[in-house]
């Protein structure tokens, strides 16, 4: 059977091979490739249809997802192609996992928008559910073990899902496994329409996600990583009650879901669910990983040691830097028992850091600041520094690799030739930093604020750069081999000789970039990506 896309079709159901609709004339064959056969979903903003791909032997299955606007307004058409366009380039990024469905098509239509997905054949769990009952606490922590790798994946290619429900999980007959779908309410970042923008509130609703499953924030247009943490945990209720979560008793005060009433759990799974469901962000798991590690611990997150790994001065100690050997080894936290400062760099027994000549910071009321507080730290085993204001501080020639500082402020912080290997300064100010030729290898960037930064000789090979702001930054001769900029802001970037040999530059903004065609012939590159003359075209 055919069936007629047409929203206002009287009667879509067509003969298998028709041509156009009988009822109503339209072409029953998208961008004269795709034939729907059925609905598989109705809502507000569009449709759903299983469709066959006749383009290829065999006209295999596929998925089409159709986003029709309620109104031919310019505001709300302007939303909805920048909705459209925001799942498209998010499927096309995260589309490469075994449990997320790959994007397979995209295009625009008669004032509609489709995207065409490869078609997961199973059942949902709130499918599986009304079919067979409650799970029970083993299942859910199947169901978990399976769910969190997939949210981390995504998480860390910067992805809110935003509609984490028993609806959208879907076990996939083939093998078993758990698939996430509908991927319609997807986040990069946070978008609230005013109602003069979308007066009839479609879009933005459709923003939201879906309510008893969304926590409170989400609710409020301001989605964590941990907002689908949350809803993967509420999709858990329902599946051992039966009871949306909008049914669930509440805390008439706190506005907190008294769940604990409503399922038997073993002491562990309690503690995990706790932490899962709270109300407040901060209180949550951080990560998907770390709520992983947490179901697999028995719901103990125990912290990662804080151990010092002795140098090999042999083989690793750089000739130009003046380190005196450890004469205190034993203990990996113990106590420098020197600390030579001044202009000529630092000496730790430790074993740990090397310095050379900078100034970093100097000693005020006997406490230490800026660079030279985070060196000394940094030596004695500590590597979290995150949310903390650095700006200006000095960090000269250390090695810190691994060193988190995400979200810390270091505005004009200076990180020449620091060796900074692994280093997370996920969204971090770095804004007018000068980190010329240092270490930068795998660190991760994601969303950071690099605004006029010099990043020039920078090593910045398989480095992180997701999103991240790097408006006027210099990055002359840097080496971003194998680095993913996916999404980032390059406006006015200066790129001359940078090497960029398999960079990822899918979705960039290069508009007035200082970048050549034979550089951009060896980056990947998509329709996202806006080259230095401010056109888009398809790689």
């Amino acid at each position: 059977m055919s069936y007629c896309v047409n929203p206002t079709c009287a009667n879509p159901n067509n003969e298998p091979f028709a041509i156009n609709c009988a009822s109503c004339g339209s072409n029953l064959k998208l961008r004269n490739r795709y034939r729907a056969s059925r609905p598989l979903g109705k809502g507000g903003f569009g449709a759903t249809f299983l469709a066959a791909d006749e383009g290829l032997p065999g006209f295999p299955s596929c998925v089409v997802k159709q986003l029709r606007p309620n109104t031919q307004s310019p505001s709300v058409m302007k939303m909805a192609r920048e909705l459209f366009e925001r799942e498209a380039f998010t499927l096309g990024k995260i589309g490469s996992h075994p449990q997320i469905p790959r994007l397979l098509d995209y295009f625009e239509e008669d004032s509609n928008f489709y995207l065409v997905q490869e078609f997961v054949d199973g059942e949902t769990l709130k499918q599986e559910f009304e079919r067979r009952g409650v799970f029970s606490e083993i299942e859910i922590r199947k169901i978990l073990t399976e769910i969190f790798p997939a949210l981390g994946f995504m998480h860390e290619n910067g992805v809110i899902h935003r509609d984490i429900k028993p609806a959208n999980i879907m076990r996939r007959k083939q093998d078993g496994q758990l698939v996430l779908i509908d991927f319609g309410a997807v986040s990069s970042q946070v978008n609230k329409p005013s109602s003069e923008e979308d007066p009839s509130g479609l879009l933005t609703n459709f923003a939201i996600g879906t309510p008893g499953f969304a926590p409170p924030e989400q609710m409020a247009m301001r989605p964590v990583y941990s907002s689908d943490l949350y809803a993967t945990a509420m999709s858990c209720l329902y599946l051992m009650t039966g009871r949306s979560p909008k049914d669930l008793p509440h805390d008439p005060y706190t506005g907190e879901i008294n769940w604990k009433s409503q399922v038997k759990l073993g002491d562990r799974m309690r503690v995990v669910f706790e932490k899962l469901l709270q109300q407040s962000v901060s209180q949550r798991f951080r990560s998907a990983e770390e709520a992983l590690r947490a179901l697999e611990s028995g719901g103990v997150v125990e912290e990662t040691p804080k151990a010092v790994t002795p140098v090999n001065y042999a083989s690793s100690t750089p000739s130009s830097v003046n380190v005196r050997p450890a004469t205190n080894t034993q203990l990996p936290n113990s106590r420098i028992q020197s600390q030579k400062y001044g202009s000529q760099g630092s000496q730790f027994d430790s074993g740990m850091l090397t310095t050379g000549n900078t100034r970093s910071g100097s000693r005020i009321n006997g406490e230490l600041k800026g660079g030279r507080k985070v060196i000394v730290e940094y030596s004695q085993g500590k590597r979290n520094f995150a949310n903390q204001d650095y700006s200006k501080a000095a960090f000269g020639s250390a090695t810190l690799s691994g060193i988190v500082m995400s979200r810390s402020k270091l505005v004009e912080a200076d990180f020449c030739h620091t060796d900074l290997t692994g280093a997370s300064f996920q969204g971090a100010n770095l804004s007018q930093a000068k980190l010329n030729s240092a270490n930068l290898r795998e660190a991760k960037m994601q969303r950071a604020v690099l605004v006029k930064s010099d990043l020039g000789s920078a090593s910045m090979i398989l480095a992180d750069l997701r999103e991240a702001n790097l408006q006027s930054a210099y990055m002359s001769k840097a080496d971003l081999s194998g680095a993913n900029l996916s999404g980032a802001n390059l406006k006015g970037a200066y790129l001359s000789q940078a090497n960029l040999s398999g960079t990822n530059l899918c979705g960039a903004d290069l508009k007035g970039a200082k970048i050549s065609d034979e550089q951009l012939s060896q980056a990947k590159t998509n329709w996202g990506t806006i080259r230095p003359d401010g056109s888009k075209r398809l790689f």
